[in-house]
């Protein structure tokens, strides 16, 4: 009995701690949407392109075509893809209008510069333009390149002299078309 009681007073200073607040959980269900997305412009809008061939000052002198070059415009572009969907690309092609004879009218865009991220497209350099779609750029999946000038593929255009004999006084208005669409 003695150490009953010994066990006891031994035990009587110890405190015992118990948690006293009660924790409670519950769950909310969070339904996540993204739509697929594919938009496409090119900056600035608001003017259009022009290209001349400079008259030569030397006889026996070809046409100067160093001086027959724009790059003010900009493509832009925001892509959202199917899940296991196959990639874009973006096609050029002269939908109105003719290039005079004994011309070409070439396009180079440049890799994706400025802001924008994901899985952007490539570059192509002195494409001729014809009217029928060439793909531009490819491989474009989950992207976007930045909004304005400055953001995206910097888009330059040229002429190119493909007959001289062709040549003849005269000016031609064209369209060019760019659509992104599903490879």
């Amino acid at each position: 009995m003695r150490v009953v009681i010994g066990l006891i007073g031994l035990l009587l200073p110890l405190r015992v701690y118990c948690q006293t607040t009660v924790v409670a959980t519950t769950h909310v269900p969070a339904s996540i949407s993204l739509p697929v997305v594919a938009l496409l412009d090119i900056e600035p809008s608001n003017d259009a392109v022009v290209l001349a061939i400079p008259a030569t000052t030397e006889a026996g002198q070809s046409l100067t075509m160093s001086a027959t070059s724009n790059n003010t415009k900009w493509l832009n572009y925001t892509s959202a893809i199917l899940a296991g969907g196959s990639t874009r690309r973006i096609t050029a092609q002269i939908s109105s209008g003719s290039v005079p004879a004994g011309v070409r009218l070439l396009l180079t865009v440049s890799s994706p510069m400025g802001a924008g991220g994901g899985a952007r497209g490539g570059s192509v350099t002195n494409l001729a333009l014809t009217t029928a779609a060439q793909t531009i750029l490819s491989g474009i999946g989950g992207a976007f390149t930045g909004n304005g000038i400055n953001n995206g593929h910097q888009l330059t255009y040229s002429l190119g002299i493909s007959n001289y004999s062709s040549l003849v006084k005269t000016s031609s208005t064209v369209m060019v078309t760019y659509t992104l669409t599903d490879n």
